[in-house]
């Protein structure tokens, strides 16, 4: 049931936010306002409870990966297949931060240099065996959520001990390339990775879709960061200084 518990505080925050709020302009509000809010209210609630439903019976523990299959093909965009001699051995949702940074604050033609990114991955492989479509909505509604409250979540999660719903951290090493380490789960998987593949994500805003192989480690072979939401960074580096930060959420299917 610990899939739930914290499935269920990522999913009240959303609740709260989606549901139109009355502001100090709202006595104006006509009837039909009245009439779409109430049914934009009623709608919410019942995605809500359809998406609660579906989780409520999930074990973390328990969830078979045998039988699930990633579907890249989205939009024409497409990334290579995993290698027929691997397996899928866990699905997570990223949610964190790429960063990036401006050496030229005031010019408006040079672009941001990427240094990396930095998120927490929480274990979603029981909703990907259960309903891959569910799992697929998620990175956009959980980019909305304030890195705030996923930090506080993420503490919580972590005082019921290792494999409690989070699966590990995505980081950079020093050299440039992306790492995982998987350990905080109770497994011996990490690995340091060098991108393969690229595509296009669907929409503009979201950081390119990605095929990574192992470089080094244990367990992990290869990773794929899909259905991205946020995380690109602005055009140019006007009005930028330094190094900042792009929120951003993401799937990543790990194989092995």
């Amino acid at each position: 049931m610990m899939l739930f518990n914290y499935l269920l505080v990522f999913l009240l925050p959303l609740l709260v936010t989606a549901i139109p709020h009355s502001t100090p302009d709202d006595s104006n509000n006509t009837d039909t306002d009245i009439d779409t809010n109430a049914n934009d209210i009623l709608t919410t609630t019942s995605i809500f409870s359809s998406t609660i439903s579906t989780l409520k019976g999930l074990d973390l523990t328990s969830c078979s990966l045998n039988t699930t299959t990633l579907n890249i093909n989205y939009n024409l965009t497409a990334l290579p297949t995993p290698a027929t001699n691997l397996t899928l051995q866990h699905v997570a949702l990223g949610r964190g931060t790429q960063n990036y940074t401006c050496s030229s604050p005031q010019n408006t033609t040079s672009k941001p240099t990427s240094v990396g990114a930095l998120a927490t991955l929480f274990d979603a492989s029981c909703i990907a065996s259960v309903d891959e479509e569910l799992l697929h909505h998620l990175p956009a509604l959980v980019q909305g959520i304030p890195l705030e409250t996923l930090d506080f979540l993420a503490t919580l999660i972590s005082l019921a001990g290792a494999g409690e719903g989070i699966l590990g951290e995505h980081c950079f090493t020093g050299n440039g390339q992306p790492s995982f380490d998987l350990r905080f789960s109770g497994d011996d998987d990490w690995a340091t990775m060098k991108k393969v593949a690229s595509a296009n994500a669907p929409k503009s805003v979201d950081v390119p879709w990605l095929k990574l192989v192992e470089i080094e480690g244990e367990g992990i072979k290869e990773v794929y960061r899909v259905y991205t939401a946020g995380g690109v960074s602005p055009a140019t580096c006007e009005g930028q200084e330094g190094e900042f930060e792009v929120e951003y959420a993401a799937e990543y299917w790990f194989y092995g």
